[in-house]
């Protein structure tokens, strides 16, 4: 029986996550635990502000569900050619319904070509039941290809 510490995963610096980040529209892998106790995987835009990552979801959602009971997550970012071809990480995420606009006129801003056409329209209609999903990282690695 191993009766070690766990080991304490090296994180990258905000600076490096940060450098990895900048420009790069491309989702996220957000897993969440059921309440039955398994995972949930859901791709979802996000944004590093502040060392943290911000998604959005709907209040119907089962990953808003998820998160309210428990708040644990690990997610994924696939990365264009370099060093890291992905960032992976775990962290706790909160909600919050009053933040939900301004985290969903981010994500028009980085994501869509067209930040008044319809489909922009579409999301900010959805704002009064849209949460934002602060993911505060417990830990992000960068990985290298196989």
């Amino acid at each position: 029986m191993n009766n070690a510490p766990p080991r304490r995963v090296r994180s990258l610096t905000d600076a490096q996550i940060t450098e990895l980040l900048t420009g790069l529209s491309r989702p996220v892998k957000l897993a969440s635990l059921s309440l039955h106790g398994y995972p949930l995987i859901s791709t979802l835009w996000f944004v590093y502000e502040q060392e943290r990552f911000w998604c959005i979801t709907q209040s119907r959602t089962w990953m808003r569900r998820n998160l309210a009971a428990n708040p644990r997550c690990a997610f994924e970012i696939t990365l264009p050619g370099g060093r890291y071809k992905l960032l992976r990480g775990q962290g706790n995420a909160s909600l919050d319904l009053a933040d939900g606009a301004r985290v969903t006129n981010l994500m028009i801003e980085r994501y869509l070509d067209d930040p008044q056409g319809p489909v922009a329209a579409k999301l900010r209609a959805q704002i009064p039941s849209e949460y934002a999903i602060c993911i505060t990282p417990r830990w992000v690695r960068g990985h290298r290809g196989g």
